[in-house]
């Protein structure tokens, strides 16, 4: 897991939860990891966006920049929406906007409160946000790749917490209230 950044040298990949905490990255310096704390941060606002403007909650997200400029990549992984049918993108596959419109009960809860976003459960596994930048256009495949990576190892991250949290319940050991 922590070779992805190095299998992708010429981009700079970063996976948080919502607390900006980062899981994997590619930081090489303060300022590079602030740069990528921003971008998360930004990630998150257009997510909350989304879902006030009542389009649900995007997947992804995909900026590209003018005159084979630099391309950013946000995925969304909430572990609510991990087994309800939606594929993750293979690799070489279009990386494009993911948006479910499908109405539930968390489409009405307030999107800055972090509860509503990743459950009530303490025990559950919390929401990631992953980004992923290409300094140009010219490495956008390779950039959908290894989003593609980081998504697949944020929700093994996800399934472990889960599994953790069950495990918990079930033994007696550390019950949620």
């Amino acid at each position: 897991m922590s070779s992805l950044p190095s299998q992708h040298p010429t981009l700079s990949l970063h996976l948080t939860d919502l607390t900006l905490t980062p899981l994997i990255t590619s930081s090489s310096s303060p300022t590079h990891l602030e740069s990528l704390t921003s971008l998360t941060s930004s990630a998150i606002t257009s997510q909350t966006t989304a879902q006030r403007a009542n389009l649900g909650r995007p997947q992804r997200i995909m900026v590209e920049y003018p005159d084979s400029g630099a391309v950013v990549l946000q995925s969304y992984l909430d572990p609510r929406e991990s087994g309800g049918g939606h594929s993750e993108p293979e690799p070489g596959s279009k990386y494009k906007h993911g948006h479910d419109h499908d109405h539930d009960a968390d489409a009405d809860a307030d999107p800055d409160d972090a509860t509503a976003r990743t459950g009530s459960d303490d025990a559950a596994a919390p929401v990631l946000i992953g980004v992923v930048v290409a300094a140009s256009s010219d490495d956008a495949r390779e950039a959908r790749r290894a989003a593609a990576r980081l998504e697949r190892i944020g929700r093994e991250f996800q399934k472990e917490w889960a599994a953790q949290g069950l495990e918990q319940d079930t033994d007696g050991r550390s019950t949620p209230e």
